[in-house]
């Protein structure tokens, strides 16, 4: 492959991408890759409601027909509107600028039921974190360069679920290929309610529009592009070590009023840990921390379901999370961290399995 904007290669200068997360400082990393990536304009907001004034004012300024961004890359797990109603907005909402917009989803929770629920809700592609410059640029240049077609039926409207074209015996099929409605970007909307199923079957505008022949093999992003990218990303490693410092503390501070605050209290500050740790579990790996990582994932795990009391033995457990992540940032252990990394997971499940075991005992 040529380097960037030598024959083949996408022209991403051309692109609008919006992204939508809540926390602060890994938004300004996403931006910063994707201008490094050669996206020529770059909007971010810190929730779906934001997002959602972002597109109503947006049409409103834009001539009828326009796009309000080409591209919408949003995180999942947000406060009050999140990922998922976002998504849900944009597919269904009578308000929606662009109903068609592609959307990808990012989320620390790349867990089966976030997946599927933004699959269903229509979400065109799934970036999991913690995420790398070449992982973003692919899913990114994938969506634009092979959209799939879109499809109304059975109360589902977004791109074709199926990934792959397989022959199917006819006795299986649900529908009959009479009852299928193919729709093309000059087809008049007229019966359109009689068929159960309507395939969406427009050009590829946003293709055209960086320079892609619908002909050609998806193209690769150039290695120095990519390069540049993931320099910018790992140019943040020591604003991410400040960062961490301080979120490590305050999560401290609020495991040590788990215990003999109101109970009304519990589960707010519970959920404020869990969240934390999910904002923490997409993001050390980004930056050669891939224990902050695990250990976030574990606490977050530990934390799923907000409680109306937390027993000593549970705030310890939740200690030994922090303490473990606390550890890792102080003694700086990037990688797998070698016999140290294996010497603080391992302390971490015996203190797991001595915790838990507490716990089950003041249940019985």
């Amino acid at each position: 492959m040529s380097e960037a904007g030598g024959k083949g290669w996408a022209r991403f200068g051309l692109l609008s991408v919006l992204v939508v997360e809540d926390g602060a400082f890994i938004r300004s990393v996403l931006t910063g890759a994707l201008r490094s990536l050669g996206i020529g304009t770059v909007h971010a907001v810190a929730s779906g409601a934001e997002a959602i004034r972002f597109f109503e004012e947006r049409k409103a300024a834009l001539p009828p027909g326009t796009a309000p961004v080409d591209v919408v890359i949003t995180d999942i797990v947000m406060p009050d509107v999140d990922g998922l109603m976002l998504l849900r907005w944009i597919r269904s909402s009578p308000k929606s600028p662009d109903k068609f917009l592609p959307v990808l989803m990012l989320s620390g929770a790349a867990d089966r039921q976030y997946v599927e629920q933004a699959r269903d809700l229509g979400a065109n592609d799934f970036i999991a974190k913690p995420f790398s410059a070449g992982t973003v640029g692919a899913r990114l240049l994938l969506s634009i360069a092979r959209p799939r077609r879109f499809v109304l039926a059975h109360g589902y409207f977004g791109p074709d679920r199926r990934r792959a074209t397989r022959p199917v015996n006819m006795d299986c099929r649900m529908t009959r290929p009479e009852e299928v409605l193919v729709v093309h970007s000059r087809s008049k909307a007229v019966g359109i309610d009689r068929y159960p199923v309507i395939y969406f079957e427009f050009p590829n505008r946003l293709g055209a529009k960086i320079g892609l022949n619908p002909r050609d093999p998806v193209p690769t992003i150039p290695a120095a592009v990519l390069e540049a990218a993931e320099a910018e990303i790992q140019s943040r490693t020591g604003d991410y070590s400040t960062w961490i410092a301080g979120e490590v503390d305050a999560l401290g501070r609020t495991v040590d009023r788990l215990v003999g605050v109101d109970p009304a209290q519990v589960a707010e500050l519970v959920t404020a840990v869990n969240r934390t740790a999910h904002e923490m579990r997409g993001q050390g790996g980004i930056f050669g921390y891939p224990l902050i990582t695990l250990i976030a994932k574990s606490l977050y795990e530990a934390t799923r379901n907000a409680a109306t009391a937390v027993t000593p033995n549970e705030q310890r457990l939740y200690k030994a999370h922090v303490d473990a992540i606390r550890a890792v940032m102080n003694g700086r252990v990037s990688g797998d961290g070698g016999a140290t990394g294996q010497q603080l997971l391992a302390s971490l499940e015996v203190a797991k399995r001595k915790y838990a075991k507490a716990v089950e005992k003041a249940a019985e």
